[in-house]
C-alpha cells in the first residue's frame, strides 16, 4: 500500500509538471501572436519611438536643406532623438550618410542615404533596448513636383518584454518599403506599402516568425495584415 500511495504521488508529480510546463509553453505562443507582432511593428514604426516615420522626416528635412548641395559628395550627420510622453519614452542616436546623385553633375536626380541607429523605447505595451539599419533612395526633387518618394529597407532588431505578459524576445525586423510618398510641405507620409518579416525568440526557447504587410494611409495612419488579420498603426 505504501509503495503504491508513493507511486500515485509520483505520477501526480510527474502529470502536475508537464501540465505546468505545457502551459508555460501555451503562454508564451498565446503571447507572441499576430497582436503582439502588431505591438512591435507599431512602435518600430512610430515617430515617437523613433521609428521609421521619424527617420523618413529627418531624410526630408536633410533633402530640404541640401537640394542645391554639391553633386557626388557624401555628407554626414548625427540625429540624437528624445522623446517623453504620456504614454511612452525614447532615447535614441541615429547617424546619417547622405549623396546627392546628380545627372551630368548639374541635375538633381536622388539622394541616397544610410543610417544607423542605436537606443531604447519604454511605451504602455512593450520596453525594446535595439538598433537598426537602413538604405534609402529619396527622390523627386524636382521643384514642379509635391511629392518626394522613398525606397528603401529598414531594420530594426534587439530584446522586448511584453508587459502584460511578462514575455521577453529577441527579435529581427525586416521592412522593405516600395513607393512611399511623402508632401514636401507638410513632411507627412500620405501612401505607400512595405513588406515586413519579424522573426526570433522566446525566453522559453521557442521561435517565432511572421510576414505581413504594411499599408501607408497618409495623416499619421497605417494598417498592418499579418496573417489574414488587419489591424490599425498609429504613425
Amino acid at each position: 500500500m505504501k509503495n503504491q500511495i508513493v507511486s500515485l504521488c509520483t505520477l501526480a508529480l510527474v502529470i502536475f509538471t508537464m501540465s505546468s510546463c505545457g502551459k508555460d509553453r501555451e503562454q508564451i505562443k498565446a503571447a507572441i501572436s499576430e497582436t503582439q507582432i502588431s505591438y512591435l511593428v507599431e512602435s518600430a514604426l512610430s515617430e515617437g519611438m523613433s521609428g521609421l516615420t521619424a527617420q523618413v522626416g529627418e531624410m526630408v528635412a536633410i533633402a530640404q536643406e541640401n537640394i542645391s548641395g554639391q553633386c557626388g559628395v557624401t555628407k554626414d550627420s548625427t540625429v540624437v532623438f528624445e522623446n517623453q510622453t504620456a504614454i511612452g519614452s525614447a532615447e535614441y542616436t541615429t547617424g546619417y550618410t547622405w549623396t546627392l546623385v546628380c545627372e551630368g553633375d548639374l541635375v538633381p536626380l536622388n539622394f541616397d542615404f544610410l543610417s544607423h541607429m542605436e537606443g531604447s523605447y519604454n511605451n504602455n505595451r512593450m520596453t525594446s533596448n535595439d538598433y537598426g539599419d537602413a538604405t534609402w533612395e529619396l527622390t523627386g526633387l524636382n521643384e514642379n513636383t509635391n511629392e518626394f518618394t522613398a525606397n528603401g529597407t529598414y531594420a530594426r532588431n534587439g530584446e522586448q518584454t511584453f508587459k502584460v505578459d511578462g514575455i521577453v524576445t529577441e527579435s529581427n525586423m525586416d521592412i522593405v518599403v516600395t513607393n512611399m510618398k511623402i508632401d514636401k510641405s507638410s513632411e507627412e507620409i500620405t501612401e505607400g506599402t512595405a513588406e515586413v518579416n519579424v522573426h526570433g525568440t522566446a525566453d522559453g526557447g521557442e521561435s517565432f516568425d511572421f510576414e505581413g504587410e504594411i499599408v501607408f494611409k497618409g495623416k499619421g495612419k497605417a494598417t498592418l495584415t499579418v496573417n489574414g488579420k488587419t489591424f490599425n498603426i498609429s504613425l
